[in-house]
């Protein structure tokens, strides 16, 4: 019960801690207009009233569309997430659009926050409901929250540190691998009531790292990790990789070639 705890809430929160690190680095300059108490307050406000009802009609979504409401609502956020971050991939060389760059990453930390908030609440009351020992999960949440927030400080660190010493993008091309984490999931959710379909996959690394453990939950989120991945996934993986790579090298190249002409 304990570890299962642990992996439950690694699952559920860790985006949302991982996602805070990342926009407060894009924005390590403007955090502090960005993440203004107005703007925390509204934010937090509105996530939770989203994971509430979100969890107050869950039965009645599920039922929509023929038994496919939950899947399909939950993919199209987190393919939002993805279209988002890659909007902000896209613009961090732009001085200009503040103000949409920090409404895409309010908008991001709102999906991401209202979905796996959801998420864990149903699971944790479908464990409540179980009868199962409080203790254990009460120390379950207490251990995943210390390793969520210990994990999120020491890659917020690791990724300033890269931006300043390695690659000035560093923290940026992470934001797109964690959209293509959220990406591949709605992928999975998609397949799961076969709107899209379920290929054979093209090799399993279970024997390596299982999704089930807390590295494959974390390489899951940082990376979208997957162990037994389609051939269908890793062409729209590498698609939605490339893609925002190949639009942001045009825009530097055109920005180059205006400066040489004027």
């Amino acid at each position: 019960m304990l570890i299962n705890t642990v992996l439950l809430f690694l699952q559920s929160a860790l985006p949302m801690f991982i996602i805070i690190s990342l926009l407060l680095l894009r924005f390590t300059s403007a955090s502090k207009s960005l993440f203004t108490y107005k703007n925390i307050f509204i934010i937090s406000s509105l996530a939770i009233a989203f994971v509430f009802l979100l969890n107050q009609y869950m039965e009645r979504i599920s039922q929509l569309f023929d038994g496919k409401g939950t899947e399909l609502i939950f993919s199209l956020g987190l393919i939002l997430i993805y279209f988002c971050s890659a909007f902000l991939f896209l613009l961090n060389n732009e001085n200009r659009f503040i103000n949409v760059k920090k409404i895409l990453a309010l908008v991001i930390f709102l999906l991401v926050f209202s979905l796996n908030g959801s998420y864990f609440i149903l699971y944790l009351t479908s464990y409540w409901t179980q009868s199962l020992p409080f203790e254990s999960l009460f120390i379950g949440i207490i251990l995943a929250v210390g390793i969520c927030i210990s994990f999120a400080i020491l890659f917020y660190f690791l990724l300033q540190y890269s931006d300043a010493h390695i690659h000035i993008k560093t923290s940026c091309y992470f934001l797109l691998f964690f959209a293509l984490g959220q990406l591949m999931q709605s992928i999975a959710l998609l397949q799961q009531v076969d709107i899209l379909p379920l290929n054979d996959s093209l090799w399993n690394s279970t024997n390596f790292i299982a999704e089930n453990t807390e590295l494959g939950q974390l390489l899951r989120v940082l990376l979208g990790y997957e162990t037994t991945p389609s051939v269908m996934q890793l062409i729209i993986y590498l698609t939605a990789f490339i893609v925002p790579i190949f639009i942001s090298k045009s825009q530097y190249f055109a920005w180059l070639a205006y400066g040489e002409k004027s």
